[in-house]
């Protein structure tokens, strides 16, 4: 079987993913997509704040529910989008609130994805990138 992430073989694992992309935090994620975005020329602007576990303001960030943690900007394109980072195998795990926002952007003509760097190439294509390889 092949690792749904990173196309190696994942051996005999119940899950499609090999161990490798299994331990990939969601820091690690976000990480690898901002490289992405910034190589095909992104600006990215990071919201993603995260959670202080046990802090007097565990939980909280102070933003609109739902909004996206990358706003990344294509200047040299006229186009912007909004990205969602997601862990490898989390890619379904969007809030309510994050599925929401992602329609209304949709509905917008804002293009909004979720994912991690597999998922961000596919919208990167589809939006008429050209990406050889992956980076």
């Amino acid at each position: 079987m092949r690792c749904s992430h990173c196309g190696t073989d994942a051996g005999r694992a119940r899950t499609p993913l090999c161990a490798g992309c299994r331990k990939i935090t969601e820091a690690q994620a976000q990480e690898a997509v901002r490289q992405l975005f910034t190589g095909v020329g992104g600006v990215v602007n990071n919201l993603s704040q995260g959670h202080r576990p046990g802090g007097r303001r565990h939980a909280t960030t102070r933003q609109t529910k739902g909004l996206g943690d990358l706003w990344v900007q294509f200047p040299g394109r006229g186009l912007a989008l909004w990205w969602e980072t997601k862990r490898p195998g989390n890619e379904e795990g969007q809030t309510l609130e994050q599925i929401q926002f992602q329609r209304r952007n949709e509905a917008c003509g804002v293009p909004s994805g979720c994912g991690g760097v597999p998922e961000a190439i596919a919208m990167l294509r589809r939006l008429g990138f050209t990406i050889l390889r992956r980076l």
